[in-house]
């Protein structure tokens, strides 16, 4: 549930972490890594919420499916057609986001890829909207407090984890990744790191779509 808003207030706290795509071309063995990001949720983080109900707001984000009215684009689309190895989060959103962008093989579907988690438990009664808690829990993560969720670097552990998967199912064709905003940038963050070519920041929109290549 991280927004391109999020991901601003983020590189503030740390460096960045981090797309027209390529067909894979077995006769040079280029790599291809896509990230994709969910579709909007039917839950939206322009609710408000009073800070001791933001973890309910969290555990209803977490079960939602996508919206009715919003539709894949077409772009987006044609990558997931010519994906040979489809990976996706647990998470509801992002399974419907794949069904919704008509994924051609069973997608493996693996918690590891699931969102970064952070703080939700507030004691404070004053209302503001799910995605200003967010931001503020997020701030919070990054500076160091976890408690009830997993550290910042037990997330990058996670993401290594997921990047050794795709890297390794990489290397016999395209592979796409349907997660989420958070967790899709520590695992372009861990690629760029091992060489691999794409933009510092994946694109943290709905439906976003970054593909990552060497």
């Amino acid at each position: 549930m991280i927004t391109q808003t999020m991901v601003h207030m983020l590189s503030l706290l740390h460096p960045p972490l981090a797309a027209a795509r390529l067909p894979f071309n077995r006769t040079i063995a280029r790599q291809s890594i896509t990230l994709i990001r969910h579709g909007p949720p039917v839950v939206s983080l322009g609710q408000a919420v009073r800070g001791h109900q933001f973890r309910r707001f969290v555990e209803r984000y977490d079960a939602a499916k996508i919206a009715q009215r919003s539709l894949p684009p077409v772009a987006v689309r044609r990558v997931m057609a010519k994906a040979d190895r489809v990976f996706s989060s647990n998470r509801p959103r992002a399974l419907h986001t794949a069904e919704l962008l008509g994924v051609p093989v069973a997608p493996i579907i693996d918690p590891q890829f699931r969102e970064i988690e952070f703080p939700v438990d507030f004691s404070r009664h004053l209302r503001l909207s799910a995605l200003t808690w967010t931001v503020i829990a997020l701030m919070l993560w990054r500076l160091g407090y976890s408690s009830g969720c997993e550290t910042l670097e037990h997330s990058r552990q996670r993401a290594r984890l997921a990047a050794d998967l795709l890297e390794r199912q990489s290397q016999m064709g395209t592979v796409v990744l349907v997660a989420h905003g958070g967790i899709n940038g520590l695992i372009a963050d861990e690629l760029r790191r091992r060489g691999w070519r794409g933009p510092r920041l994946p694109h943290s929109q709905h439906w976003g779509c970054t593909t990552y290549r060497r």
